[in-house]
């Protein structure tokens, strides 16, 4: 493959921002999905599959650029690192929607809509912190404040895991908020990578 010198900066961090868009559009779908009545909720999640199926191309023009240049702004496997990383995030949205549908949940479990607030609020700081990393590489805020929702999300999870009420809900529902509350933290995970990514070129670059 024949490689050119002329750098693509702008274009990638333009994808970047198309990463954390997605992960802003899953968000969105989790929202509508806790809103609605539960016969709906899988023709809901099923758009989820588009985000993830647009996640995938993002990464793969990012791909395609690096292998056809080797100039890059930041070093080339952080680069990918951060790339899969946010559309591994998206993947983790939609799990936690496909166990929001769950056929158990007449209401959803207790809790849910802290979580989803979480993600949110997660993922607004993911869009954010894209929006910066051109002009300035250096986003140790967004480390300091993902680090902080994340620790915020291992306690809300283990207050729902003690609220959920086992007993009088029935062991198929138990099984259910069960598995919203560990797609939640491994959505909240999945923050917690792209942070240390952006960690690590925030201490390289600056």
């Amino acid at each position: 493959m024949r490689l050119r010198r002329m750098p693509q900066g702008s274009v990638y961090y333009q994808r970047f921002i198309e990463l954390a868009e997605h992960i802003l559009e899953a968000n969105l779908v989790l929202a509508e999905l806790s809103g609605i009545p539960v016969d709906q909720r899988r023709d809901a999640v099923a758009r989820m599959e588009s985000i993830c199926d647009a996640a995938d191309d993002t990464v793969g023009s990012i791909v395609r650029i690096m292998r056809e240049n080797y100039l890059t702004p930041l070093d080339r496997e952080d680069m990918y690192a951060l790339a899969d990383s946010l559309r591994e995030t998206c993947y983790r949205l939609n799990a936690m929607g496909f166990a929001m549908s769950s056929s158990a949940f007449d209401e959803l479990p207790p809790g849910l809509l802290e979580m989803l607030a979480l993600l949110s609020t997660e993922s607004d700081q993911t869009l954010r912190m894209t929006k910066r990393l051109r002009p300035k590489t250096d986003q140790w805020e967004y480390v300091v404040t993902i680090d902080q929702l994340h620790r915020r999300a291992v306690s809300l999870q283990q207050k729902v895991s003690d609220a959920v009420p086992a007993a009088r809900r029935g062991l198929l529902y138990l099984a259910a908020a069960t598995q919203v509350s560990e797609a939640f933290i491994a959505t909240s995970m999945s923050f917690k990578d792209v942070e240390r990514v952006v960690a690590r070129i925030a201490l390289k670059e600056s």
